[in-house]
């Protein structure tokens, strides 16, 4: 009797642990009742943990919350186990809200906007030339580039097809007379981003998200200022500047999110420096005090150290593979993305363009995307945009306390949801027909691919990922690419196009793409002579865009060359040099422009002494990281100046953009002209 009593207590008592047990997975998993706290200074978090490098990890680990420690072990089966979430609070935002009114477009990821270059220029310093680009630039204008023949859109997505034919603007004259170019005109084709989608159709996916905070110590410098001035000395501050820093900035961007997930959204925060930790694990939103957690990041986070982007990437990502539930999730309910606060001024750990890079296309081949939030006046877009050139990735700049605040009402749904990948646009030549002889494109504009953007052969452009856009009646917002054309020598030759795409189930689950074919008769493809014609205003305005923005670019790379007392040529991409000198700039006006000859007898050898010069033509400019380092991406400022070249030629493309604006009737465009104002209004030195 009194073993069978022992029995049955001590079954009791293992059926109550089990029972325990059970609960407090339940409850590590989302469930109501949250009462860990997180550790938001990063180096007692770091300290605590282990931090990603398995540094500096202390014996008073024990001290924190069991579920704390026990999610950031390195061997945790999923990071949704160890919840910190405080108190039951539903947040009241509702999840993935449909917008209303109208259907949408897409625009191309990588820049969404070139704001780093107008605050830049706007406090007088000097942009980098990838602070803008035409893929972001476009960003703030709406394409039309339906014509007569165009048909509505009824898929995922439909390629618009429209042409121009434009001359060259002269950009300086000759001073004994007109500048002798020919007079043919280029010839160019947009592709128009469009939908069948209706707008109160779409919603947001849910989202695994991970909010990946930079605190190293570059992030404390004031928000409207450089952390180094142009002799690379870290800057001595007035308490009036230090009163706003990009930390700042930053907490607010990060809360600003938080406001916008709904209950079903899943969240974890990782913060790093010369290390990185985690002091929020995933977890489900509905089991979080949104108002606690927003008072505890903007009291206890602080910067400091060194910037380790590296570390912090790979702990972020690190959160996502081990949810096998976001892994395994259906792409077409669920996104899994992380969302990066920086200035990008990595000094430390993986600091190679490359490394990052590839990164991130780890992360996205397994279905894990970035969003970059550059901050400060010196956020580094040269290293941004090298590494963004992959699926699924974009990034915004953010440069007055506020501004993201409503960018996030306007553009965050769209932004976290890719929903074309892998859109290429092929050109093939008619039966019979070499492929030599056949349509080439010379040069792409608007894909933040860069090298990968085309193919040697002219043949075969290349778009990562395409983003939900807004539209008004047929313009799409930043919904454009444009490619310039060369024809072939028989001018009755016809255009053949086949696009296709992956949509996000496809590209996840490597299926096959969807495709279309469009035929372009040699009647529609535009006069072969002098003078300008337009099949959409769409294409009248990229064209001009494309223009502005190689001028811009071509005055910043010479600007840095002497900024930073670089000699020698600057290489021209390999798919662009078969074409230099005489598809580009035609004439007697070459010489001045001093083209190399191929140093190994192969046209990759190819450069340019500089890039705005007299008599010279509109020229593409590619990406080259030029200016003075202190490390590999810490950014200097440099003092906003000017060529007597540069300001000549803006003074001779200025009524050009504005007769183009005019006839295009863009209110929008003014801004454009603003800046001209601005550049040609400098001193020359």
């Amino acid at each position: 009797m009194r073993s069978s009593s022992l029995r049955w207590i001590l079954s009791l008592a293992l059926l109550s642990i089990t029972l325990l047990d059970a609960h407090g997975r339940s409850l590590l998993q989302g469930g109501p009742v949250c009462d860990s706290k997180a550790v938001w200074n990063i180096s007692s978090c770091a300290a605590a943990t282990g931090g990603l490098l398995g540094r500096r990890r202390l014996a008073v680990a024990s001290s924190l919350p069991s579920r704390w420690a026990t999610a950031r072990a390195p061997d945790t089966e999923s990071s949704l186990n160890g919840n910190p979430f405080a108190d039951v609070r539903l947040v009241r935002t509702a999840q993935g809200g449909a917008v209303s009114g109208g259907s949408i477009g897409y625009t191309t990821g990588g820049a969404q906007d070139v704001a780093n270059f107008r605050a830049n220029l706007n406090a007088s310093y000097l942009p980098l030339p990838s602070d803008v680009t035409f893929n972001g630039i476009i960003k703030d204008y709406y394409f039309d580039t339906t014509g007569e023949t165009s048909q509505l859109c009824t898929e995922l997505f439909c390629p618009i097809y429209s042409i121009g034919t434009s001359p060259q603007p002269a950009l300086v004259q000759a001073a004994d007379g007109p500048d002798s170019r020919t007079n043919a005109s280029d010839l160019y084709m947009a592709v128009g981003l469009d939908s069948g989608i209706q707008a109160d159709q779409f919603s947001r996916k849910k989202l695994n998200l991970v909010l990946l905070l930079d605190v190293s110590g570059s992030m404390d410098s004031p928000f409207n200022n450089y952390y180094y001035d142009q002799f690379g000395v870290q800057q001595n501050l007035t308490d009036e500047e230090q009163r706003k820093t990009k930390i700042q900035v930053a907490q607010e961007v990060l809360t600003g999110i938080l406001d916008l997930l709904g209950p079903e959204d899943r969240v974890s925060i990782v913060l790093f420096s010369t290390d990185a930790c985690q002091p929020l694990p995933l977890g489900k939103v509905g089991c979080l005090d949104v108002k606690a957690l927003k008072a505890d990041i903007e009291r206890d986070v602080k910067a400091t150290d060194s910037t380790n982007t590296g570390a912090g990437m790979k702990l972020a990502i690190k959160t996502l593979e081990e949810c096998e539930a976001c892994l395994s999730a259906d792409p077409n309910e669920w996104e899994n993305r992380i969302v990066l606060m920086t200035d990008a001024q990595t000094n430390e750990g993986a600091v190679e363009d490359s490394e990052l890079k590839s990164i991130l296309e780890d992360a996205a081949a397994k279905g894990i995307y970035f969003t970059i939030v550059g901050i400060g006046l010196d956020f580094q877009t040269t290293l941004v945009e090298l590494i963004t050139q992959v699926s699924g990735a974009n990034y915004f700049s953010v440069h007055s306390p506020g501004e993201f605040q409503k960018l996030l009402v306007s553009q965050f749904n769209y932004s976290v949801t890719p929903l074309v990948f892998d859109l290429t646009l092929e050109i093939q030549s008619p039966l019979g027909l070499a492929s030599e002889d056949g349509w080439r494109i010379l040069q792409a504009y608007g894909s933040p691919n860069n090298d990968s953007t085309l193919t040697p052969d002219g043949k075969i452009l290349s778009v990562k990922t395409l983003f939900p856009s807004p539209k008004e009646d047929a313009a799409i917002k930043g919904g454009v690419v444009l490619v310039r054309m060369l024809r072939p020598a028989a001018a009755n030759t016809p255009l053949q196009l086949v696009a296709s795409y992956r949509d996000r189930t496809a590209f996840v689950r490597k299926r096959p793409a969807s495709n279309t074919t469009r035929t372009v008769p040699a009647g529609d493809l535009g006069a072969t002579g002098p003078g300008a014609s337009y099949q959409s205003s769409g294409v009248r305005k990229a064209i001009l865009l494309a223009r502005y923005t190689d001028l811009l670019r071509g005055w910043l790379v010479d600007q840095w060359q002497v900024a930073s007392n670089a000699t020698g040529p600057l290489p021209i991409p390999p798919t662009l040099c078969p074409g230099f000198p005489t598809l580009f700039c035609p004439g007697p006006q070459l010489e001045p422009l001093s083209f190399l000859a191929s140093l190994s007898g192969q046209v990759r050898d190819c450069g340019l002494e500089r890039w705005v010069a007299p008599r010279a033509c509109i020229i593409p400019v590619p990406d080259v990281v030029i200016a003075p380092r202190l490390g590999e991406w810490e950014r200097q400022s440099s003092p906003l100046k000017i060529s007597a070249d540069a300001r000549r030629a803006f003074q001779e493309f200025l009524p050009y953009f504005q007769a183009e604006a005019a006839a295009l009737a863009d209110a929008s465009l003014d801004q454009e002209v603003a800046v001209l104002e601005q550049l040609i209004a400098l001193p020359v030195s």
